[in-house]
């Protein structure tokens, strides 16, 4: 039988969420915050400061309007304590984010706008891990290609990673890890927001010689 769990959106009216819908030919995973007993002590955030393990049980925090079927696995994104409070701005924090599969253990609470669960993980996988998935061409890059000189679209470069972030007035946005490896660059996962989603997906793009150039990749 199905659970599904519906998160609403803060604004009054408004009735609009995120539909989460597990597929096994791809991985997309929604953003929350992961906490434990020991981590609620260790810092002021409580947030989890290792990596989750597969098997583990953890708690995590969903804050955005959501609508998911409980009873089917799904995917969650985990992020350093500094990467999930300040944002991702480090090739640290990169590789140490990881796309978690889970399985619902417990509804701790659940309100309106928010939920805790208690969940277990059942695999883990690294955002710089090889990845199978579908190598995808002109997808994001289209968009990217006619976005790239605009005021809302940066650009940060590590030894091994680049992020490229496109913001259009806080309201709605794509965020690109790429990764540079062999010679090639290549987009390992996209985020995807607005007011009513924060997604993150697995993907494999690899950008031409051309494009690296034009995006300022270094």
């Amino acid at each position: 039988m199905e659970e599904i769990m519906t998160l609403h959106c803060g604004h009054e009216n408004c009735n609009l969420y995120y539909e989460y819908n597990n597929n096994e030919d791809s991985i997309v995973a929604i953003c929350a915050s992961w906490h434990h007993e020991k981590s609620k002590r260790d810092n002021d955030a409580g947030l989890l400061a290792h990596q989750p393990i597969i098997e583990e049980t953890y708690e995590i925090a969903i804050h955005f309007p959501l609508k998911i079927n409980l009873t089917q696995h799904f995917w969650v994104t985990y992020f350093d304590p500094y990467s999930e409070s300040n944002g991702l701005d480090s090739e640290e924090g990169i590789e140490a984010m990881l796309f978690c599969q889970c399985q619902k253990k417990n509804i701790i609470d659940c309100e309106n706008y928010r939920a805790n669960l208690e969940i277990k993980v059942i695999n883990i996988i690294k955002v710089a891990e090889r990845s199978t998935a579908k190598i995808e061409i002109n997808k994001r890059t289209k968009l990217l290609d006619t976005e790239i000189n605009s005021k809302s679209v940066s650009v940060e470069n590590f030894e091994h990673f680049s992020i490229i972030r496109a913001n259009y007035q806080s309201n709605l946005g794509w965020t690109y890890i790429i990764e540079k490896k062999h010679g090639k660059c290549i987009i390992v996962a996209e985020e995807d927001w607005d007011m009513h989603k924060q997604i993150w997906r697995r993907t494999y793009e690899e950008l031409s010689k051309e494009q690296v150039y034009k995006y300022g990749i270094q």
